[in-house]
């Protein structure tokens, strides 16, 4: 009986860590030559750097993406998942200062070519991240609720 109940509580605990919410924050977008064309089925870089405070803040984190653009030239990236350059998406404190996310693209693929496609502040969605972290709270339970709304 106390290895059906022990095999029980193992089977739950492992089934509770792929419960979580994946740690990432979606990222759509066309890519276009100079003249408007869009880059079709085109390898690209896209680099992501989340800063703190103001649009010309400390870099907080920083990752690249290789990716190929479908024939309209868009692509679908997950902010988060990609490599690190500087620290972690994790490891950024949405629970100071406003955060902005920054983009840039080179078109070559090389990662030594990238052009400043804009800065963006990052607004209520990703601060869900934080809320599983917060003192007091049922971790699991904050991260479902606000990933629903």
């Amino acid at each position: 009986m106390r290895k059906i109940i022990y095999t029980l509580i193992a089977i739950l605990g492992f089934a509770k860590t792929y419960a979580q919410a994946p740690l990432g924050i979606p990222y759509q977008a066309a890519a276009r030559k100079a003249n408007g064309q869009a880059l079709t089925n085109t390898a690209i870089k896209v680099r992501f750097s989340i800063l703190d405070s103001v649009a010309t803040g400390t870099v907080a984190f920083k990752e690249t993406h290789t990716t190929t653009t479908n024939a309209l030239g868009m692509f679908n990236l997950n902010v988060g998942m990609g490599t690190a350059i500087t620290g972690t998406l994790a490891g950024v404190n949405w629970g100071n200062n406003s955060k902005f996310l920054q983009v840039e693209l080179d078109t070559t693929a090389t990662g030594n070519n990238y052009s400043f496609m804009g800065v963006q502040q990052l607004m209520s969605v990703p601060y869900s991240i934080f809320s599983g972290t917060s003192k007091g709270s049922n971790a699991n339970t904050m991260l479902y609720l606000s990933d629903g709304f």
